[in-house]
């Protein structure tokens, strides 16, 4: 019912000469080495992680990212300005919480309008 309410909103974009492209989104899940106690390491990995998102938002990479609710082992997502899944899987490589099995990532070439991002007023 979601999908179809979804897909009945999105017409009237579809109708429009909207210019679209591939981006690259991913879905961080709970890797083999996630734990929820928060020990010196987890910080550490979490702290890394946050470094990373920011330097390949700064870099133009990243378009958005945040953290799921509620979504059993699913704990985020990534939105890539690529449409490549081998570049936005070594973006994903430089960060240390995947890197170290924290998080696992499945990626998927995603098909939206050309200039998604963050709105400048609420950044």
């Amino acid at each position: 019912m979601r999908l179809l309410l979804l897909l009945i909103l999105a017409l009237p974009l579809c109708a429009q000469d909207v210019p679209m492209r591939f981006y690259v989104m991913a879905i961080l899940e709970k890797g083999p080495k996630w734990t929820k106690e928060v020990t010196p390491e987890a910080k550490e990995l979490l702290k890394g992680h946050m470094d990373n998102i920011g330097r390949l938002a700064k870099e133009g990479k990243l378009i958005l990212a945040g953290p799921l609710a509620d979504a059993g082992d699913a704990a985020g997502i990534f939105v890539f300005d690529t449409a490549s899944i081998d570049e936005a899987r070594k973006w994903c490589d430089s960060d240390p919480a995947i890197h170290a099995g924290r998080f696992q990532v499945k990626l998927w070439r995603w098909y939206s309008a050309k200039g998604i991002g963050i709105l400048p007023q609420a950044k």
